[in-house]
């Protein structure tokens, strides 16, 4: 009797253990697919596609500064290097 006892015990904690476990791999799924379902909306957001264009403007707009400026360097080097030229020119005679 009591090895009866035990061994439907040890059924029973099995079957509920399966359960668990099946609850939690469901649960699991569903927080996985709410969570990615809650991003795609975020990204797809008015507020995130609007920061995102701001940024895209903002490295846009510093990229052409930042060659506009390597272009005013290469320039006023040119510069000099002719001046240097010119002087040198004009000592030699």
């Amino acid at each position: 009797m009591l090895n009866e006892i035990t061994l439907t015990v040890i059924v029973i904690r099995r079957q509920l253990e399966a359960e668990l476990n099946l609850l939690e791999e469901e649960t699991t799924r569903r927080l996985e697919e709410s969570i990615r379902k809650n991003v795609e909306e975020k990204l797809n957001s008015e507020e995130v596609l609007s920061e995102i264009e701001r940024r895209i403007e903002e490295g846009q707009k510093k990229l052409f500064d930042d060659v506009v400026a390597q272009l005013l360097k290469e320039k006023e080097a040119a510069l000099v290097e002719e001046r240097r030229k010119e002087v040198r020119i004009l000592n030699s005679h």
